[in-house]
């Protein structure tokens, strides 16, 4: 873990001045040519149709989109399967706004190449695919391939991924139409992802692309590609913690039918369920804080104390078409964002002011969650942009509160303002409207499960087309 650790801080400042460098060299070696961005050309050739041993009525085909633009947005977002919507960072909008924003681009190393799947020359599917020049942006770390392929004269970029750019949350990676879902089984449905999966396979050893990356995919799509986990996680009847049981977890690889590697990282997710009430949701913050012994629960009053009476800060939820009613709050929450990348040594900025403006003119509005902290001035109760100086970027759809950006323009450090604005008032409010499940993102796992955010494992897939790295067990 400490390698992977010095890894991801090396990666993160490669792009430094001198003096960056000189430190960050202290603990790993110069960065690999073949891990810096590279560009490359955006054609791919490859024959269109891929063959299975599962008998389809017509003939499973495939076509290369090179921006989400030239795909129709009601086609893309109506394939999120049988009665259910597409996952919040798969929707059109948001990828669009990637993309046009120049965020997810050529030049910042990420080449959109969508796939179409069709059926008899009807579209009944799309994959979201990426020709990637470097490792950035993923929070699936694949530094030791980088690292061996350069070590031994091997060019790892580009390679292919399938994922949204910058966000780690899952959802589905192979969109299927409903019709789809109505037509066949489960069983089915598992040979049609691996048809699609072998033909993402074929493409890359017929591109020279080093690899084939799925990452932050549901569980069920991980077991169709990647194979079923095996239950590692007891012993007889020894009694494991939970902790214990996700690392334990987390050191099984399994590679099955295609030399598909499947791999587990873990999150902190909060549920809207109270266990001392069959599972119910919560009906109040202090119903949640119930959950916890007597000596947490005066923890977190006076962590919340020291920001909402010591310092006096109000948190505001600005959510969805309310946010255009304040002049300059998107500049102000970019601002924000911006923040916490200027204050941090690896910080690395992958979002610019575009795209949150993009989102506001979009139909993503809905979408957006803004919890904005302001001082409580006697003199002054409306809620205005400028007052605004430190808060989260949040998306929230279908029942999950989705956490992704913290920022604070404070000259001073407050203490404890990280927590009450990314946990306790962002899980008041899911409590308050009656929201499902609160995703923060990535890192952080200590203080969120002390928090009452449980372990829950995130799904990856991997083919390495080199066999001998194909073997590292990473």
């Amino acid at each position: 873990m400490r390698l992977l650790c010095l890894t991801f801080l090396f990666w993160s400042v490669w792009r430094g001045n001198g003096i960056e460098k000189v430190l960050v060299s202290a603990f790993l070696p110069v960065a690999p040519p073949s891990a810096r961005p590279q560009r490359f050309g955006s054609e791919l050739s490859e024959q269109r149709h891929v063959s299975s041993d599962f008998s389809f009525e017509g003939e499973l085909g495939f076509q290369f989109h090179s921006s989400i633009a030239s795909i129709p947005k009601d086609d893309w977002n109506s394939c999120g399967g049988d009665g259910v919507n597409i996952s919040a960072f798969m929707d059109h909008s948001w990828l669009r706004c990637l993309e046009e924003s120049e965020c997810a681009c050529g030049d910042t190393g990420w080449v959109a190449q969508h796939l179409a799947i069709m059926l008899n020359g009807e579209t009944v599917g799309y994959v979201p695919l990426y020709l990637k020049g470097h490792s950035m942006g993923e929070f699936i770390f694949d530094n030791a391939w980088a690292e061996a392929s350069y070590q031994n004269g091997i060019s790892y970029y580009p390679k292919m991924l399938s994922a949204v750019p910058f966000t780690p949350a899952t959802g589905n990676r192979i969109l299927w139409h409903p019709s789809i879902c109505r037509i066949y089984n489960k069983k089915e449905i598992a040979r049609l992802r691996q048809t699609v999966a072998t033909f993402l396979r074929r493409t890359a050893e017929a591109n020279k692309i080093s690899s084939v990356h799925i990452n932050f995919m549901t569980e069920e799509e991980a077991t169709d590609i990647g194979g079923e986990l095996k239950d590692i996680t007891s012993n007889g009847n020894e009694e494991l913690s939970v902790q214990d049981r996700v690392k334990k977890m987390l050191t099984f690889r399994s590679r099955v039918k295609d030399d598909y590697l499947r791999r587990t990282s873990v999150q902190y997710h909060w549920k809207n369920a109270n266990p001392n009430n069959h599972g119910n949701r919560f009906k109040s913050f202090e119903e949640y804080l119930g959950c916890f012994k007597s000596k947490r629960r005066i923890n977190i009053r006076r962590e919340r104390q020291t920001v909402l009476q010591d310092e006096g800060i109000l948190i505001d939820a600005i959510r969805g078409k309310d946010i255009l009613q304040y002049p300059g709050l998107v500049e102000k929450m970019f601002e924000i964002y911006k923040s916490t990348i200027d204050k941090m040594y690896f910080g690395r900025q992958y979002l610019n002011l575009e795209f949150f403006q993009m989102l506001a003119e979009s139909d993503f509005l809905e979408n957006l969650c803004f919890m904005c902290a302001r001082y409580n001035e006697t003199d002054q109760t409306e809620f205005s942009a400028q007052d605004v100086f430190a808060g989260t970027f949040n998306v929230v759809k279908d029942g999950v509160f989705y956490g992704r950006y913290w920022g604070s323009l404070a000259k001073k450090d407050i203490k404890n303002l990280h927590f009450e604005t990314c946990y306790w008032s962002a899980i008041e409010y899911c409590i308050d409207q009656g929201i499902e499940r609160m995703e923060p993102g990535a890192g952080g796992g200590d203080y969120k499960f002390a928090r009452g955010f449980d372990p829950a494992l995130i799904h990856s897939v991997h083919y390495i087309c080199h066999p001998a790295l194909r073997t590292l067990h990473l």
